[in-house]
């Protein structure tokens, strides 16, 4: 049972609301400082080739211009890869990409800056593209990098072969999935500026921080103590601002390094759907044995990605696709290989879910295939097979404590009257029904557990006034708000004494990408951390107020009472006692993920601490006339071990259901020779508030003992189960596979003329 709270549990008001909806909160787009320039990214037009020279001449006349950087003003070392050492930070021999940057412009005006930029003449001498995964497999000369693959995983874990010998049922099927775009709603977009000092501090809008830190200190040979980076207030990132702010970031840092002017640099949106990362397009091949009862015996499966010109967070990727190629389901005999490869197309990095959403898509999709093989319902089939407390993962993780994977299926099968559904009558319109159930690993698990830890600082003011200062993020997810609930239960005060600073890389120590689901757990937990180091000074000093020994000291909602005499004072009192005294008032805090049990060279152990699960189950209508999907409802029950804040829970579940379903219906991603033709919202089509039907978000809490107050992440969970419970139910309504992704009407009328 968890204990009664008067802040943990409640749908507290956002805390950054007031400022987002009257626009007094400033992006980077509002702000400028004197003197400033502007700079504009000048980047190949072919999508492979040798860089043979760059003209700037007709740039260079105009009034306007500024100056011009390429490779060779960069003073430290010219790379940018995030994991691996393969992307220059500016090309200076070979161009992989149509967005690979040869440069900088720098102008007087932003206007002035996109204009030059588009003046500067690139001369490359092209090489044949590299335009596909089964291309960059299958290449034996006109390799992109030393090789073209980028990364590899696997598990390998029983005896398939022997398993698949003794299996009823053996079945195979091929799936697809695209590219997504992020299309977070404030482009790329950061100021960099010398400091007097000889340093530089940036405000960007980006997702981690201290990797820009690194990128800076690497291109710029200075020491990551004259680096200072603050995240401004950021307009969406789903990731694609993990990756790309050190690109352009550092860029800018460069300039405003050498000019000692701020540089401002805000990407146009057309440059930044052709520059910047995207979802991994996979393609997969699944072999399952299966025996007559409905248990899965064995399974082969092959995952490969396309990575595009560089690797970028393709690691990362692999890794967690393949941890959970099978889903959340007990299988003995499995092998998992996961590869990806490098192609002349825009690099693949970090989106919501890392590789989970094209993983589920396969694990999901395949156990409806196997149900309808063995004639037996979905929801039947997945209950003979689920993860429970005491079995283990297709990694081998023993699991004992928080699995609420079965727990979301039948809240969600029951709500969404699974077992009562009934079958189409209407000869245009058919209506299908699809589940689809997941499980997610919470943090950077067992490959990034080296950098899985995180930090706060919390400064008590003589007023009583709290400042908390923590090394993630917010990106709209409403990390402030849940960030203002956590301090004030820990410290036993009110959410309104709190201020949630910047994030900032002078606050606290490096805390890693605010990435997987992190934000909650280690920020959580690292204050947890904090306060059990500042609650003993406020205690000892309420003590000598109150005249009592220090455990009988409470202090709760901002009042601080004596158990034995009923006295009390308030928090405001204690606190100008605290800074008279010349007590201690601010302390970090620090929390890393726990040693995990791993082989990487089989795949076998614990892959994560522990896991988010979730059941989608979808509700379609199909137009056999025009070949449109229509959503309408998805049921999305997830497991989050305690809802800390339940209002913005389900703003996460309705916001990452809401992605998934343009990603299974509406974004097709369109390229021509690795140009981006769907550049605009008027060619790539996301999912309007018509497009998206009823959501209904159920919440499971089956608390995690190492969460903080039992809770586990959300973020990317929410959008994970979401296509594959839409394909499944389009599958249920035609009576015909659906095993790629978009399901746009084409697809649709051929699957019904076929």
């Amino acid at each position: 049972m968890n204990p009664p709270s008067h802040i943990i549990g409640k749908s507290l008001k956002r805390v950054d609301a007031r400022g987002k909806t009257t626009g007094e909160t400033k992006f980077l787009t509002d702000l400028n400082l004197d003197n400033m320039l502007h700079a504009a990214p000048v980047y190949s037009q072919i999508p492979y080739g040798q860089l043979l020279g760059i003209d700037i001449s007709k740039a260079e006349s105009d009034p306007d211009y500024i100056a011009f950087f390429s490779a060779r003003d960069i003073p430290g070392e010219n790379q940018v890869g995030v994991i691996l050492a393969d992307q220059p930070l500016i090309a200076s021999e070979t161009v992989r990409y149509i967005g690979d940057s040869v440069g900088i412009l720098i102008a007087k005006t932003d206007e002035a800056a996109q204009r030059l930029a588009k003046l500067v003449e690139v001369y490359v001498k092209p090489f044949t593209p590299v335009l596909s995964i089964d291309e960059s497999r299958d290449a034996t000369e006109n390799f992109i990098h030393a090789s073209n693959l980028a990364c590899e995983h696997q598990v390998k874990r029983g005896d398939p072969e022997a398993a698949f010998s003794l299996a009823d049922h053996i079945i195979e099927a091929r799936f697809e999935t695209p590219f997504q775009e992020h299309y977070y709603l404030e482009p790329q977009a950061c100021i960099a500026q010398r400091t007097s000092a000889g340093g530089i501090f940036i405000i960007g809008s980006i997702q981690c921080p201290f990797y820009v830190q690194k990128a800076v200190a690497r291109a710029l040979a200075l020491p990551f103590s004259k680096i200072k980076i603050e995240q401004a207030p950021t307009g969406g990132a789903f990731g694609g601002k993990e990756d790309i702010p050190s690109e352009t970031c550092t860029r800018a840092a460069l300039a405003a390094f050498i000019l000692k002017r701020p540089v401002k640099m805000v990407y146009g949106r057309i440059v930044d759907v052709q520059l910047t990362s995207k979802r991994h397009p996979f393609q997969m091949h699944y072999k399952v044995g299966v025996s007559s009862a409905g248990k899965l015996l064995a399974a082969e499966i092959q995952l490969e990605e396309n990575a595009g010109a560089y690797a970028t967070l393709s690691s990362v990727v692999s890794y967690r696709s393949a941890m959970q190629a099978m889903g959340p389901y007990v299988i003995d005999n499995i092998s998992v290989k996961s590869k990806s490869y490098y192609t002349n197309l825009p690099p693949t990095g970090a989106f919501r879910g890392f590789g989970s959403p094209q993983a589920a898509f396969g694990h999901e999709r395949m156990m409806d295939i196997i149900a309808a093989t063995l004639k037996m319902d979905p929801v039947e089939f997945r209950l003979h097979n689920i993860l429970k407390l005491d079995t283990k993962t297709l990694t081998g993780h023993h699991l004992k404590v928080s699995v609420g994977a079965e727990e979301t299926l039948r809240t969600a099968v029951e709500a969404s009257g699974w077992n009562s559904r009934s079958e189409s009558t209407d000869p245009r319109w058919k209506t299908g029904y699809g589940v689809a159930l997941i499980h997610y690993g919470n943090c950077l698990g067992a490959a990034g557990w080296f950098m899985d830890g995180s930090g706060v600082k919390i400064k008590i003011h003589r007023d009583g006034s709290i400042a908390v200062a923590f090394g993630l993020i917010e990106m709209g997810q409403g990390a402030l708000t849940v960030v203002n609930q956590m301090t004030a239960e820990a410290l036993g005060v009110e959410p309104s004494r709190i201020t949630v600073l910047p994030t900032d890389t002078e606050q606290v120590p490096d805390s890693g990408p605010a990435v997987a689901s992190r934000n909650v757990i280690m920020t959580g937990n690292a204050i947890r951390d904090a306060a059990s180091k500042l609650l003993p000074v406020l205690k000892e000093a309420a003590a000598e107020l109150l005249q009592c020994d220090l455990k009988e000291i409470k202090i709760e909602r901002g009042l601080v009472t004596n158990s034995r005499n009923a006295g009390s004072l308030g928090f405001t009192e204690l606190a100008n006692y605290l800074y008279l005294s010349n007590r201690p008032m601010d302390v970090l805090g620090w929390w890393h993920v726990p040693e995990l049990e791993y082989d990487a060279a089989t795949g076998i152990g614990e892959a994560y601490f522990t896991y988010s699960y979730a059941t989608h189950i979808a509700k379609v209508k199909v137009d056999t006339l025009t070949g449109l999907v229509k959503v309408a409802k998805i049921w999305a029950s997830h497991d989050v071990g305690r809802a800390l804040n339940p209002a913005g829970l389900e703003a996460q579940i309705e916001g990452g259901t809401v992605q998934g379903i343009g990603w299974a219906l509406t974004e097709n991603f369109k390229l021509d020779l690795g140009r981006v033709l769907t550049d605009n919202l008027t060619t790539y089509l996301l999912p309007t508030a018509m497009d998206v039907g009823e959501i209904e978000s159920i919440i499971v809490e089956d608390p995690e003992p190492e969460g903080p107050w039992g809770a586990k992440g959300i973020g990317e969970p929410a959008i994970i189960p979401t296509a594959a419970a839409i394909a499944n139910a389009v599958s249920h309504a035609l009576g015909k596979p659906i095993n790629r992704i978009p399901i746009i009407p084409e697809q649709i009328l051929n699957k019904i003329g076929g």
